[in-house]
């Protein structure tokens, strides 16, 4: 005689498992997806968006041993390196241009190229007049000994004044955000 059991459904752990992999699925899903509205246009979130960027892009710069700059446009920076004896675009992950919607806007002060100038050695290449209106120069000039341009940077809600945020450099280590303008 035979004994046939037949098995309709699944156990517990079957079920717990699928729970678990679609647990992980929707995770990454939220993690990678933008945040919508939310907080998506404030100055402040910009100002530490940037300043990350920044962070990040001396150590790319220190690494690679490759001079690093960002360009700022009306609606928002892109970033550049310094290949070929010029300044080209590119794209590495971390470091790609950043958008900004209508209300924000930014207003970007140099303080200190003059002190980066003055290494002679850099005055033919990275710190050259560019006669061709085509060839981009760099606004934030980051070296690959990590030093940076100083400077600061006004970000500004048009509908809202109570939310602007300053991103200041205040040495070529040190970038803070703050609410209040730079004396």
């Amino acid at each position: 005689m035979i004994n046939k059991r037949c098995q309709f459904g699944f156990t517990l752990i079957e079920v717990m498992l699928v729970m678990a992999i679609l647990g992980l699925i929707a995770s990454a899903v939220v993690f990678t997806l933008p945040g919508g509205e939310r907080g998506k246009d404030s100055p402040h979130n910009a100002a530490v968006t940037l300043r990350q960027q920044l962070n990040y892009a001396r150590e790319y710069a220190m690494v690679r041993q490759q001079p690093t700059g960002i360009k700022f446009h009306e609606d928002g920076y892109e970033f550049l390196f310094w290949q070929d004896e010029q300044w080209l675009t590119q794209s590495p992950r971390g470091l790609r241009a950043q958008k900004t919607e209508f209300p924000l806007r930014w207003q970007f002060s140099s303080q200190g190229l003059q002190v980066l100038e003055q290494n002679e050695s850099l005055s033919d290449g990275l710190f050259s007049e560019e006669s061709d209106e085509n060839k981009q120069v760099p606004d934030i000039l980051i070296l690959p000994s990590g030093e940076m341009t100083l400077f600061s940077i006004h970000i500004e809600h048009l509908n809202d004044p109570q939310a602007e945020r300053w991103l200041i450099a205040e040495n070529s280590w040190l970038i803070s955000i703050s609410a209040e303008a730079p004396e």
